[in-house]
């Protein structure tokens, strides 16, 4: 059986939140967490996620079959996917003398404290340095300058070449906070924290210069996106996409979709319920429902079929309440049936449809007349523009070919013709 406490902090300053106790016995893992008194008595406290309010009593987690985390779903939310697991695990074979399988826990307390995602932070409940940090508050982050050295050491562990000791704890110093399964890395342009997306050796296509595309094509429509720009590790793109998650204030708190729902699974969720969600808990309901509408219209329009609850979120907005997070993980798919993973509604399904949407205008506050002219502005500028993006970016006549059903089909069509 293996035991641990942890407190739970917020932002640069350490503020005690609360404490995390987690317990893995063999195949079952659970966790409990209670809200610390200091931060209940904190005029300026709130509540980490919606379904974890303000009280002096404790929560309990445990996953359902293979459904859920062990963990408190802001916490979760902190936690590796198969990119940083596949980082961490490796390194464990290599540094660990303890031979048990990896836990939820495990994987939460690997990540690094400098890029972790949002503002929650993790120490030991006697105090000290964060965990996964290095003593005095420093950091081992890259700046952009290293990016060929990043990528060489990535190509190594993609292909399972041997690595040293150190070049494994760094990569998971650098690669470990950031979600996704594709091979990523965090690094620093002067004091900005960027991601730095890699093209894979196994990519048969042009991924991570249509990602760059696709979010500056975003921003042509009038949606909030991150800063991004293309670089090159060893003559391979690079997409380097600017933290939305740190200000000049420090850290934000970030919650995902599924938390904010509180689902089990990223893809147990409608964009009706994320609707609802926002009426409750936004700052400001009108913009982020406009919002919310404009970024559904883009997934449908520029194929995106990557669009289930872990990527999107929402930063606090302070005074208990959240905003809609800027766009990402946007990936068009030209080779796939254009699904959605977040269905507009139970009744519409998964079906990505432009005429299903307009149906659904009402339940994000926007007529059927301003609808309309969204869509129909957004089919037209993305037709006329994504090439456009194309060209200055260095895709190849073989990309174009390769991409242009993810841009141009028959829903283009549809609302160009509104």
């Amino acid at each position: 059986m293996v035991q641990t406490t942890h407190s739970v902090c917020m932002g640069d300053q350490g503020l005690e939140v609360g404490q995390l106790m987690f317990e893995a016995q063999g195949n079952r893992q659970f966790s409990r967490f209670q809200y610390a008194n200091a931060w209940l008595e904190n005029p300026r406290s709130f509540a980490l996620a919606p379904s974890m309010p303000l009280r002096e009593t404790p929560f309990f987690y445990r996953p359902e079959g293979d459904r859920g985390s062990p963990l408190p779903p802001p916490l979760a939310d902190t936690t590796p996917d198969s990119w940083g697991r596949n980082i961490i695990r490796r390194d464990a074979r290599e540094a660990r003398t303890d031979t048990r399988p990896l836990n939820e826990c495990d994987f939460l307390t690997a990540v690094d404290d400098f890029s972790r995602m949002g503002a929650l932070r993790l120490r030991s409940p006697d105090g000290g340095d964060f965990l996964a940090s290095l003593p005095g508050g420093l950091h081992d982050i890259p700046p952009l300058l290293q990016l060929n050295e990043l990528g060489r050491t990535i190509a190594s562990l993609e292909q399972q070449e041997p690595m040293t000791a150190k070049a494994l704890q760094r990569l998971r110093q650098v690669g470990s906070a950031l979600g996704g399964a594709r091979p990523k890395c965090s690094v620093l342009d002067g004091d900005q924290l960027f991601i730095a997306k890699f093209t894979s050796r196994l990519d048969t296509q042009s991924v991570e210069l249509v990602e760059v595309l696709t979010l500056q094509l975003a921003q042509l429509c009038g949606l909030r996106a991150p800063a991004v720009r293309l670089d090159q590790s060893d003559g391979l793109a690079v997409a380097l996409i600017q933290r939305f998650d740190r200000s000049a204030n420090g850290r934000i708190p970030y919650i995902s979709a599924q938390t904010m729902l509180d689902r089990d699974e990223a893809n147990r969720g409608t964009y009706t319920e994320l609707a609802e969600a926002i009426r409750a808990h936004s700052d400001a309901p009108g913009r982020d429902l406009l919002e919310l509408f404009k970024r559904i219209a883009f997934t449908v329009l520029v194929s995106n079929t990557d669009d289930h609850l872990k990527n999107h979120g929402f930063l606090y907005a302070g005074n208990g309440q959240w905003r809609l997070s800027p766009l990402f993980d946007v990936n068009p798919s030209p080779d796939r049936h254009r699904e959605l993973k977040t269905a507009i509604s139970e009744i519409s399904g998964t079906t990505a449809s432009v005429a299903i949407l307009l149906e659904h205008a009402p339940f994000f506050d926007v007529t059927s007349s301003d609808a309309t002219e969204i869509l129909k502005a957004m089919a037209v500028t993305i037709r006329q523009s994504w090439r456009g993006l194309g060209q200055k970016l260095g895709m190849t006549r073989q990309d174009f070919e390769v991409y242009r059903p993810a841009f141009d089909h028959e829903d283009t069509d549809v609302a160009q013709k509104l």
